[in-house]
Parts: structure tokens; C-alpha cells; sequence
């Protein structure tokens, strides 16, 4: 049975949550390498056979923790789509959002930055999959503010604004801390707002800086 295939653990969403939930938290304190499934299996209480149970290897929990994150990323990025919003408005919304969403899971967002390089060659290709339809999203909103006439770019600009973007984002998890003097929304909102100002169109807009908000 494939990882993908074992869709909830003990037969209940519960446990599931706690079993992934654990392994996020041993990962991100111990990092991926020097993680065994026994120390995941001692933090759930459980023996490690119970566990070997549920999963085929240490490599499935990060496979599964990947593919959480994408679905909730994709539903994002179907909620923005769907709004009835002019392009550069979009483009705020879709990088405020994003950015909330790897300051509201700064664990699980900070295991794709510092574990692909542990992973197999399957999975390794399915993150970069993963990377390269964000990437693709957020350029072709750029494109799309481009053409709407409110951004100014030097001509082939739009590629490196988006990379500059969202490396900006994956970058978060880094430096980000809760008990900080920023809470989370007030960051991704200047994020939002510092991608306008990259792309020149923050007056156009009339954004205001939500750190003097």
C-alpha cells in the first residue's frame, strides 16, 4: 500500500492528524536525517511495529506531510482565483495569503527548505513539481497586472520579480517567530504591500503599509 493510499491512520482523521502533527514536530526539532521512526513512534506512545503499521517508511510521513501542505496551499490558490478581484488586487490578495499561511505553519513550511535535499529521487520530483506550479501562478499574476497597464517592469522583469517573490516567502519560516514583535498577519500584509512597491505600483493601488496601519 502506497503512502498516498493509507489516507487515515487507526480509521479515524484524529489520529491521522496526531501521527503527521508528531512527525512535523520531531522533524523540524531534530531535522529529517537524525529522525527515526522509533522517535516517532515514542512520542506518540506507540511501538514502533504498531507504526510500520500505518506507514512504509520515514519517507511516507514526509511524502504525506508535503502532500498536506499542497492541498491546503492549492486551496488558496483556488479561493484567490475565484475571487472577483482586478489583477494587481489579486496579486496582493494571493501573496498575503501565502504568506500568512507560512507564518501560520512554520514547521511544516520550513521542512521544504531544509529536508528535500533527504529525499528520494519520487519524491524530490514531486516537490519540485509542487514549486513550479506556485512559481507559475504567481508569475502569470504578475503577467496579468503587467498587461492590465498598473505595473512597470523592465521588459523580462516579470520572471525575476516573481522569483525574487517568492523566495521572499519560502524564506519566512527562517526568521519568523511568534512571540515576536510583528504578529503574522501584520507581516503578510507588508509582504503584500512590498510586492507592490517591487513592482512599482503601490500609489497606483493606495496600499498602505500595515506596519503603520
Amino acid at each position: 500500500m502506497s503512502p498516498r493510499e493509507r489516507r487515515t491512520l487507526d480509521g479515524g482523521r484524529a489520529r491521522d492528524s496526531e501521527v503527521i502533527e508528531a512527525a512535523i514536530q520531531i522533524f523540524w526539532e531534530k531535522g529529517y536525517s537524525a529522525t527515526s521512526v522509533q522517535d516517532v513512534a515514542d512520542a506518540l506512545g506507540m511501538l514502533k511495529g504498531s507504526l510500520y503499521y500505518y506507514i512504509d517508511s520515514k519517507e511516507s510521513l514526509l511524502d504525506r506531510i508535503f502532500a498536506d501542505s499542497h492541498e491546503e496551499v492549492r486551496g488558496i490558490v483556488d479561493e484567490v482565483l475565484g475571487l472577483d478581484l482586478a489583477p494587481l488586487e489579486r496579486l496582493h490578495t494571493f501573496v498575503e495569503r501565502l504568506a500568512l499561511w507560512y507564518l501560520t505553519n512554520v514547521r511544516r513550511a520550513s521542512l521544504y527548505a531544509r529536508e528535500w535535499r533527504h529525499a528520494g529521487d519520487g519524491l524530490r520530483g514531486q516537490m519540485l513539481e509542487q514549486r513550479q506550479y506556485y512559481d507559475a501562478v504567481l508569475l502569470d499574476l504578475v503577467r496579468q497586472a503587467l498587461a492590465e497597464g498598473r505595473v512597470t517592469l523592465p521588459e523580462g522583469g516579470e520572471r525575476i520579480a516573481a522569483n525574487f517573490v517568492m523566495s521572499a516567502i519560502s524564506s519566512l519560516p527562517d526568521w519568523f517567530r511568534s512571540s515576536g514583535p510583528q504578529p503574522a498577519i501584520v507581516v503578510a500584509r507588508t509582504y503584500a504591500d512590498m510586492t507592490l512597491c517591487l513592482l512599482r505600483a503601490q500609489d497606483d493601488l493606495g496600499v498602505r503599509s500595515a506596519v503603520s496601519a
